[in-house]
């Protein structure tokens, strides 16, 4: 599953060479939507209550609509390398939130460990030679801002969690992504000649819809179903060193000497944020992946 996932942000730089990435997020919402419903068993189910489409419309925009594009437009800018490292992230960014909310009272450590995360995040973004015209800046602010909204969106789908279970609410979630995102990406559709493309994209493309999406939110809810939260989450790990292989050998993209330093940095601070030491022998609740 996070093999799958740490591919994506690489073949998406592929496809983005042809296309724009409204139009890669339109291809992989509008086509993925209605395949996780249909996997999902939505439409032989009887719809949540209506308080809860709208708790699950303001999901979708923050996990799926928002979320997509921001990382679409900051992997087009910053490379896979560091929208795979940007991920990394979300946990501390997450404690954070729901430290703010009074919902967990972070020790030491732990407050450690965010600060490392942000360290290493700051080294991310060259933060001593700050440009906002630089490409590459810019790229690196839409991932930070991408990861926000999803650390949001894993404290606020909690409750909608627990009544409707992890796939249910992942499928409506994507449904309303879809929708949501809908006016932006559909001009970028529609501009490109999909017949035209090359049948490596058109592969890659592919491997997007049925690996990097319909797979691999199947596979994270099986997973959750079956072993502890807390060990499926320490995986996420595996993502950066995937997608830096197959940038390296499918792009021709090696990671600089500061982008290891700074990805080493958020991984030791991440963990200490996490506390992964004690999680892996703990049962944590479900979580949702990116």
């Amino acid at each position: 599953m996070q093999i799958l996932f740490g591919l994506w942000p690489v073949a998406g730089s592929a496809v983005m060479q042809h296309m724009t990435p409204a139009a890669l997020i339109g291809f992989r919402l509008l086509l993925g939507a209605p395949l996780l419903a249909l996997a999902a068993g939505l439409p032989w189910q009887k719809p949540p209550s209506l308080p809860d489409l709208g708790r699950l419309a303001i999901l979708g925009a923050l996990g799926i609509s928002v979320n997509q594009l921001l990382f679409a437009e900051g992997l087009l800018r910053a490379g896979p390398i560091n929208a795979s490292l940007s991920i990394l992230l979300m946990p501390a960014l997450t404690l954070v939130i729901t430290s703010a909310l009074g919902v967990e009272r972070p020790g030491a450590a732990r407050l450690v460990g965010i600060a490392l995360s942000f360290v290493g995040a700051a080294l991310l973004l060259r933060v001593e030679r700050f440009d906002l015209g630089d490409r590459t800046t810019v790229g690196n602010l839409m991932l930070l801002c991408n990861v926000s909204a999803y650390s949001i969106y894993i404290v606020a789908a909690r409750p909608v969690l627990a009544r409707l279970g992890s796939l249910r609410t992942m499928a409506w979630v994507f449904v309303f992504g879809a929708l949501e995102a809908a006016p932006l990406t559909l001009p970028g559709v529609a501009r490109v000649d999909w017949l035209a493309l090359s049948p490596a994209t058109q592969a890659s493309l592919g491997f997007i819809l049925v690996g990097a999406t319909l797979a691999t939110y199947l596979l994270n809810a099986y997973a959750l179903r079956r072993v502890e939260s807390s060990v499926v989450a320490v995986y996420v790990y595996v993502q950066p060193v995937i997608a830096m292989l197959a940038a390296w050998l499918w792009l021709e993209q090696a990671p600089t000497l500061r982008t290891l330093i700074a990805g080493a940095v958020i991984v030791i601070g991440v963990a200490l944020a996490s506390d992964l030491g004690s999680a892996l022998g703990k049962r944590a609740e479900p979580s949702a992946i990116p």
